[in-house]
């Protein structure tokens, strides 16, 4: 049962281990449920591919391979992947299970985010981001449908490294890694996915928080791809009310060019700290009563600056003289102050009265009474009382400015301690070593440890890469400073591949981030047929990881057709065969039919050999000179038959025309005379 795409099988137990509860969601590339791990007796979220992505041994190795990447992240904002496994060809991902909703929920719910919250959020996905790529993956694929918001206000971020061609509500384009609305400009146009890719979407993301709505639409997927690759993200200030500073975090982040944007997720993350910072006390910068019981403020910067602002207005007040009347009055004026965060004084006591006024003054007549506001004459014990009750009046005010000020005093030293008092700047340890590194940062009152080393085309071996808080970033006094060494060039020493074939020269390869391309094929008459016969980056050398080693493969040697030569004169046979390229090898005999000199026969005479391949040539020396025996005055029978025995031809000529008288005719002459003749040659015996 493929059950990927089926009804959620409750109840099954997958891998023997994973026992299914209910079906959370459904996407393009996987079925995500709820399930128990009944080995640890936890909830777990259990993902199963769709089997027609199962099918395909690439793609199950390359989502193996990057959970297993992600399973080693270690951030509170990233979805841990528990166990990965297949279980009757489901292949699955075991992970946290957060209970609560997507981003893309609470979006719809609430329409925006405070400017506030909205950074808090991006703080916690830009942690996750961050914590990735320092680990080397790319999540391709930031939208809000990928973050998820617990019931306890916790912000993580799920699907890393991921993320194909996945469906889901809003509009996804196959063959683009990432969603329409959120895939940056160099994704759009078919280029590989970076750090700054991530940076890209989640700015997007930031931009839909702030706003309601991301900042390109249109009719089609087309449309907005393009939009992307064509249009600036416009600042979210035109469309709702935000501070500058929230401004160019977004459109810093959105940059269509990628070398304009944060380098990655850690430098954007640094931004939205320091913009947090600076947004504190702000008015309305802060997240409202409602969004508070939506997010936990775990994550949150103290908003203690919040109160530093409000009581410096309410020193304003008091230093213009602006006092309270009475008790009532001030009691009031703190109660509206703590309901509202709003400092409340009265504006209406009246002035002090001249020197060596009369006894009758005007005074306010408190609203509680019931009696207006409007002024009246003072009896003369009245006017007495007023006169005892002004020096303690006086007092009070005096008393009531201390304990203000001394408030005050107390609330932003606190303020300041928790704010930015606390945090200082991280010196720059770039290009030190690591004993230089540990000084510096002693010197300026921080410690600092070894967090381990990367390759630099740009910093020495041995010196300092990079450090964590970044230089100029806000950490901690007496916060630790982990910095990278650098390995210096990423540099490998390439093998010797010549004379090797294909498969063995990959083996020599294994291990190395270098590649193998077999660029052309050629002839050749040593080396033999699909071995490598050249390397164009010669052995020994330092090579940059991802280079490709283009080599020349054998196809042996050249064929050479063979020509035929009998009948030919033998030096000429043998000074073409030797120019072609083939061996020649001789032997001579006699012919009597081919003259001394030419070719009597030749091995091979057709088709195609190779260079160094040996043809055999039987040359003639003509025809073989046979010694003539003396046969005058023998039997004519017995003479034709010696002679016919040596290799001659013979005719009998009678020179008697006539009856021999029963006598045996005996040779009385021999044409050609004596001496040596040629083998195969005539001789005519004459008789009578």
């Amino acid at each position: 049962m493929d059950i990927s795409v089926s009804e959620a099988p409750v109840g099954r137990l997958l891998d023997g281990r994973y026992r299914i509860e209910a079906l959370l969601a459904r996407g393009g590339m996987a079925t995500v449920y709820k399930a128990t791990d009944t080995r640890l007796g936890r909830r777990v979220a259990l993902k199963v591919m769709h089997a027609e992505l199962a099918a395909d041994d690439d793609f199950v190795a390359r989502f193996i391979g990057e959970a297993r990447s992600v399973a080693q992240l270690s951030d509170p904002n990233v979805v841990n992947v528990f166990d990965q496994g297949e279980d009757d060809g489901a292949v699955f991902l075991a992970m946290e299970y957060i209970e609560g909703r997507t981003l893309r929920d609470v979006l719809h719910e609430r329409g925006r985010l405070g400017a506030a919250l909205a950074l808090e959020v991006a703080e916690s996905v830009l942690s996750a981001l961050a914590a990735a790529h320092r680990a080397g993956i790319v999540h391709r694929d930031v939208k809000p449908e990928n973050v998820l918001v617990g019931n306890d206000g916790r912000v993580k971020v799920a699907d890393f490294g991921l993320a194909r061609a996945v469906s889901s509500s809003s509009k996804t384009t196959r063959g683009l890694l990432g969603t329409v609305n959120y895939i940056s400009p160099e994704q759009a146009l078919g280029e590989k996915a970076t750090p700054r890719s991530d940076v890209y979407s989640a700015g997007i993301m930031l931009y839909e928080l702030l706003v309601g709505r991301p900042p390109h639409d249109g009719p089609t997927d087309f449309v907005v791809v393009r939009c992307h690759i064509d249009e600036n993200v416009p600042p979210p200030s035109a469309a709702v009310p935000l501070p500058p500073i929230v401004d160019e975090l977004t459109l810093t982040a959105t940059a269509r060019h990628p070398e304009a944007r944060y380098a990655d997720s850690g430098e954007f993350l640094a931004a939205v700290r320091s913009a947090r910072a600076s947004l504190a006390g702000l008015p309305g910068t802060e997240p409202d009563a409602g969004e508070a019981a939506e997010l936990s403020q775990a994550h949150a910067e103290s908003r203690d600056s919040a109160g530093v602002a409000l009581n410096e207005a309410l020193v304003e007040t008091v230093l213009a003289g602006e006092m309270v009347d009475d008790d009532d009055d001030l009691d009031h004026a703190d109660a509206a102050s703590t309901a509202d965060d709003v400092p409340v004084v009265s504006a209406a006591g009246p002035p002090p009265p001249p020197p060596n006024s009369a006894r009758t003054r005007v005074i306010s007549t408190p609203a509680s009474q019931g009696l207006g506001s409007q002024p009246h004459a003072a009896t003369p014990e009245q006017a007495a009382s007023a006169d005892e009750a002004g020096p303690r009046r006086s007092r009070r005010g005096l008393i009531m400015f201390l304990l203000v000020l001394l408030l005050v005093v107390g609330v932003a030293g606190a303020a300041w301690w928790y704010g930015s008092g606390r945090w200082d700047t991280t010196p720059s340890l770039l290009n030190l070593s690591a004993e230089q590194a540990e000084a510096a940062a002693a010197d300026e009152g921080f410690t600092a440890s070894q967090g381990g080393e990367e390759f630099s085309e740009t910093v020495e071996a041995g010196l300092v890469v990079a450090t964590e808080p970044g230089p100029g970033e806000q950490i901690l006094d007496g916060g630790e400073i982990t910095y990278i060494l650098s390995k210096g060039p990423e540099r490998y020493e390439v093998p010797d591949l010549t004379d090797m074939t294909v498969d063995a020269a990959n083996e020599a390869l294994d291990g190395l981030p270098l590649t193998l391309n077999v660029a052309d094929e050629a002839h050749h008459d040593e080396i033999a047929e699909g071995h490598i016969v050249s390397q164009d980056v010669e052995a020994g050398e330092q090579a940059r990881a991802d280079t490709e080693i283009g080599v020349v493969v054998s196809a042996g040697p050249k064929p050479i057709k063979i020509e035929d030569f009998t009948g030919q004169p033998a030096d000429k046979a043998q000074e073409a065969l030797a120019e072609a390229g083939f061996k020649v090898s001789t032997s001579e005999d006699f012919s009597d039919s081919v003259e001394a000199g030419h070719v009597i026969s030749q091995d091979p005479t057709k088709g195609t050999g190779v260079r160094g391949d040996v043809i055999k040539l039987v040359v003639s020396n003509g025809p073989q000179m046979v010694e003539v025996p003396a046969v005058v005055g023998q039997p004519v029978d017995e003479a034709e038959r010696t002679l016919r025995e040596l290799g001659f031809h013979v005719e009998v000529v009678d020179l008697f025309d006539g009856p021999g008288g029963g006598r045996k005719p005996r040779v009385v002459r021999v044409d050609p005379v004596g001496g040596s003749q040629p083998h195969g040659s005539t001789l005519t015996l004459y008789h009578f």
